[in-house]
């Protein structure tokens, strides 16, 4: 497996992937503004990172991270966004190793924690994220408001 941050040219790529991984989760978005999101991350790198995940067949999967700031953690932080792999490249530490090389990665270019979501149905997921390393935080709940 390999992690590599996608560039400008990979938009079709990384738009093919976005749109797969949308329609599975039932994220409705406008497709204009799905790829202005995916654009603007691909260019305007200060907001986050998409990369590509690949295995010994070709291009598998995404990974996005987004950057912030915390006091709490008391420094640069970043939120995963989407993690997205094929679906017949389930189940062989595709996803595992992403994170695990995304959070070095991070770790090096000053990152202090990264942050995700999950699906509290999603069992599998949830271990995954345990295993690395991820911790839930029970007296904390995501929540968002939409302003467009």
């Amino acid at each position: 497996m390999k992690l590599e941050r996608a560039e400008p040219h990979h938009l079709d790529a990384v738009l093919e992937l976005v749109r797969a991984f949308h329609a599975e989760e039932g994220v409705t978005l406008e497709e204009e503004r799905r790829s202005e999101a995916v654009n603007t991350l691909l260019n305007a790198r200060h907001y986050g990172y998409i990369f590509l995940i690949y295995a010994e067949e070709g291009l598998i999967g995404y990974l996005v991270v987004c950057f912030g700031y915390s006091i709490e953690f008391a420094g640069r932080d970043a939120f995963i966004d989407e993690l997205y792999v094929i679906p017949e490249a389930r189940g062989r530490g595709a996803g595992r190793a992403a994170l695990t090389e995304l959070s070095q990665t991070m770790q090096e270019n000053g990152v202090v924690a990264l942050h995700l979501e999950v699906d509290r149905s999603n069992d599998r997921a949830r271990c995954l994220y345990r295993e690395i390393g991820f911790t839930p935080r029970d007296n904390y709940g995501l929540m968002s408001l939409s302003l467009v």
